[in-house]
């Protein structure tokens, strides 16, 4: 997801709007060619885009990126330490 505006409190913002969406899982916000990346689960094509539609209504996003997981080869969720 990429923002149109980077100030403080543009940032804070979205980020406490979209965690208010029961869908999003986690939010993380990047480096690189998007400002976040969010992990989101839904129950179906049609969930996902009710949830797209709510996710437009926020202000200051210009661009929304989507993938789709086809397979899992690994999920590990604990770190060896």
């Amino acid at each position: 997801m990429l923002l149109k505006d980077h100030s403080a409190n543009t940032l804070s913002s979205f980020e406490n709007e979209v965690v208010k969406f029961p869908e999003v899982m986690e939010c993380f916000q990047m480096t690189g060619t998007f400002d976040f990346i969010l992990r989101i689960a839904t129950a179906d094509m049609d969930a996902y885009h009710v949830f797209y539609r709510k996710l437009a209504t926020l202000p200051n996003i210009t661009t929304v990126q989507s993938f789709f997981v086809l397979s899992e080869t690994k999920s590990d969720t604990a770190y060896p330490l």
